[in-house]
């Protein structure tokens, strides 16, 4: 059975195994009480759903990111306009080598579509104090209104003092 959720709802669920955080669902509504999470309107075409989570594991490889080089994520739709942001600069944390850090749910600024989120991109921007080279995989996964996901992974990025921006393609 699908219930209706208040579009104000924030928090984590799991669905279907699948953990879902950010926007559009709700932890005691996701849990079976009160409302729950309607996935799709049944009028609605995959290029209509809406973007209602976004998430991000960064995996470091073998150059971690030193404790005092802050991380601004965000995601841009085809157009280049930010549609979310990780709140979180982790200005004060090493990601060690081998780590897998996250996932962590972007906040949504923005709406956006499917059809609005095509060649859109992750944007990883890093501001290290003196010389910081990152060498990091990425996995992030955008969730839509009608249960459908859109990918942004890449594998050996290496943002550095020199080069301080990597933009991966959302799939």
């Amino acid at each position: 059975m699908v219930r209706r959720m208040s579009k104000k709802a924030m928090g984590t669920a799991m669905i279907a195994g699948l953990l879902v955080s950010g926007v559009g669902v709700g932890t005691a509504q996701a849990a079976g009480t009160a409302d729950s999470v309607r996935t799709t309107a049944p009028s609605q075409t995959q290029d209509e759903a809406t973007l209602t989570a976004v998430e991000v594991t960064f995996y470091t490889t073998y150059d971690n990111k030193d404790h005092d080089t802050k991380v601004f994520t965000s995601v841009t739709d085809r157009t280049n306009k930010t549609i979310g942001t990780l709140g979180e600069h982790f200005g004060d944390d090493e990601f060690s080598d081998g780590d897998a850090d996250g996932p962590y749910a972007l906040s949504l600024t923005e709406p956006a579509t499917w059809s609005t989120m095509r060649d859109g991109r992750l944007r990883i921007r890093i501001e290290p104090n003196g010389h910081d080279t990152w060498k990091l995989n990425v996995r992030t996964t955008l969730f839509f209104s009608d249960g459908t996901r859109r990918h942004a992974d890449q594998d050996n990025l290496a943002p550095s003092q020199r080069n301080r921006q990597v933009d991966v393609p959302i799939a």
